[in-house]
């Protein structure tokens, strides 16, 4: 497993999510998560990603990691207007995931985030936390991302960004490699479609020789062939998707021609 920066700290360059996959409840779905986690582990997968408005997920993470949360980075999120229910909300996320330390807190959608970045720089500097960032998932607001980054508050930023969803590709991204924010990646399957949803086979022998078994490890190499993106955060129920997802973050990124490969592949088999 290769690892990369977000902000100051040092994580896996392939992370997995949490939204669907682990609002779950039942021993059984439990174990199931817990052996997602141990996978984690098995694999060097370090970044875990989550979110107050994943349902039960904060606390059925905090239940999987229990024993083990130092092995791990956690990423979650506050969403809400006010300063007071922002606070109220992130103290939830410390309860749930059984922590008193979260690497990452970010402001989802940039809901109220002049009033939470205040709320979460104070956190930063009592070391509560060590990095703040932003999500936005859509080309709407970019502008506004693109304008709270340029302030200098923010470590990371979560966008969408896949073979099919490249809008953060012409500003978002030479913003943030010039300013050094680290960039996380949802939807780096395109909700699995890009796995799932070809009409064609693709032509696999050229990536096959490079280490790729799968067009799901493809979609994931692609990114992680561009230096800004620091992780994908691809969701699973599966926890051999875990060891599949890995391969493209423990090789060598792409050479541009496999990664123009995959785009032709991808407009191809699409």
């Amino acid at each position: 497993m290769k690892f990369r920066k977000l902000g100051n700290v040092s994580v896996s360059s392939i992370g997995m999510g949490s939204a669907g996959t682990f609002d779950i409840q039942g021993n059984p779905e439990i174990e199931i998560r817990r052996k997602i986690i141990d996978q984690c582990l098995i694999e060097g997968v370090t970044l875990l990603d989550t979110s107050p408005m994943y349902g039960r997920a904060e606390e059925v993470l905090g239940t999987t990691i229990a024993g083990r949360r130092e092995r791990f980075h956690l990423a979650t999120k506050v969403w809400c207007s006010g300063a007071e229910t922002g606070k109220s909300q992130i103290s939830r996320s410390f309860s749930l995931l059984q922590t008193d330390h979260i690497e990452l807190i970010q402001i989802h959608n940039l809901v109220d985030w002049k009033t939470h970045l205040v709320s979460l720089e104070e956190l930063k500097e009592r070391g509560d936390i060590d990095l703040i960032g932003i999500t936005y998932g859509y080309p709407d607001m970019l502008p506004e991302m693109m304008k709270i980054m340029k302030t200098g508050r923010v470590d990371t930023i979560q966008v969408s960004y896949n073979i099919n969803d490249r809008f953060v590709e012409k500003e978002v991204l030479p913003l943030a490699r010039e300013l050094g924010i680290g960039v996380l990646c949802m939807r780096p399957t395109g909700k699995g479609s890009l796995a799932k949803n070809l009409k064609l086979t693709p032509d696999m022998k050229p990536l096959q020789e490079y280490g790729i078994e799968t067009w799901g490890q493809a979609a994931l190499a692609w990114l992680l062939a561009n230096p800004t993106v620091t992780a994908p955060i691809p969701a699973t129920t599966k926890p051999t998707r875990i060891t599949e997802n890995a391969v493209p973050a423990s090789l060598d990124p792409l050479p541009p021609e496999l990664k123009r490969h995959i785009e032709l592949e991808t407009a191809r088999c699409f």
